[in-house]
């Protein structure tokens, strides 16, 4: 079964069918010939036909049956009607579609030779019969296997450059997983041996030394903080995004969205806690989403303030305004909400402003001394 994907590639050979109705000119022209050269035409017609159908059928012969057509076409050409010189458009499109630079050159090549020699043998018909002008569309003939064959050559770069992507993307998905697996190894693994090995022996001196039991205990506790810590790092390290690296990212989402971007303050400079860059970062990479998705806008700027207090960042665009800023269903992490379960982790605020004709505009504040949650 073709897939979608199949058809993109190669319209042309989903499509041989359409370049049949087209033979109706030659057609017309032979019924009126005498019997012998009617008869002789339609079946030169019929095998073109089959040429023109094996030809896009066939790729390891497509060279073969292009060629087969020049000497059908010459014929016809010089014997019934020179406007049939035009029949030679037939063979375009199956020399774009040949695989090897040789085979291309060399059918091109007989195809400019074929021409030339129909026009040279019957010269004078077609200054008589004021054919001439068709020269102009012959000349143009030989340049439209080019764009073809480079338009088809740029859909199968794109389409090896998209499959060359998902598997960086799969290897980088499974070289993290192995990552994470020797981080959790190497971290937990150690602190929960300990604290098993502490717990059997508190267990062990309860009764005999209670004093020594007590100890234990305070240690156990005093590991499993440290192996919380060890687990809030190891997430935050899979987590982390840099606001220098996700601008980059928003400023190539909106060029290809088509919406300018504009950066002001000290954005490139940022100097923050990981976790202010990363909560940052996510707010930005969100709030860029939407604007892509909604807003319909045609310029969006990122503005960073830096206070003796706090860090402000300001996310705006001049498209439609949001008609819902209070979202009151949360969203798995996404929109307004999932931004302020975010910000709130580092006492951050959001605030939302829209207005008619004015745009959109966040303005995200996190103070720079933040509050860490107890352990």
């Amino acid at each position: 079964m073709n897939t979608l994907s199949d058809m993109k590639k190669k319209p042309f050979e989903h499509m041989w069918f359409a370049w049949f109705f087209y033979l109706i000119f030659p057609i017309m022209s032979l019924i009126s010939k005498p019997p012998a050269l009617m008869w002789t035409g339609f079946a030169l017609l019929a095998a073109f036909a089959a040429f023109i159908l094996l030809g896009f059928k066939n790729e390891k012969h497509r060279w073969l049956y292009t060629v087969g057509l020049f000497p059908i076409i010459a014929f016809l050409t010089i014997t019934c009607n020179p406007f049939l010189i035009c029949m030679f458009f037939y063979s375009v499109p199956l020399i774009s579609l040949l695989p090897s630079k040789q085979q291309f050159r060399g059918v091109l090549s007989g195809l400019f030779l074929s021409v030339i020699l129909v026009i040279c043998l019957d010269f004078k018909q077609y200054f008589d019969e004021g054919a001439w002008y068709m020269f102009p569309s012959l000349a143009i003939m030989f340049y439209i296997p080019f764009a073809m064959r480079a338009r088809r050559k740029s859909n199968e770069l794109k389409e090896k450059l998209i499959l060359a992507n998902d598997e960086i993307a799969r290897l980088a998905t499974i070289e993290e997983r192995q990552r994470i697996s020797r981080d959790l190894h190497d971290t937990l693994g150690h602190t929960l041996s300990l604290i098993t090995l502490k717990s059997e022996l508190a267990e062990k001196l309860m009764l005999k030394s209670p004093e020594r039991a007590m100890q234990e205990v305070k240690d156990i506790q005093t590991t499993s903080r440290a192996a919380l810590q060890q687990v809030r790092e190891l997430i935050s390290g899979m987590n982390a995004i840099s606001l220098r690296e996700e601008i980059a990212q928003s400023s190539a989402i909106l060029k290809s969205a088509g919406i300018a971007f504009e950066t002001y303050g000290q954005v490139h400079e940022f100097q923050a806690p990981p976790m202010v860059h990363n909560i940052f970062g996510m707010c930005l990479r969100e709030a860029v989403t939407n604007v892509v998705k909604h807003s319909r806008a045609s310029l969006c700027t990122v503005s960073l303030q830096e206070e003796p207090g706090d860090w402000t960042l300001i996310i705006a665009d001049n498209g439609e305004p949001c008609k819902d800023a209070t979202p009151h269903i949360p969203s798995s992490g996404r929109g307004l909400l999932g931004m302020k379960e975010r910000l709130e982790l580092i006492d951050g605020t959001l605030t939302f402003h829209t207005g008619r004709g004015a745009g959109t505009r966040l303005i995200i504040r996190v103070p720079r001394i933040i509050r860490h949650p107890q352990v």
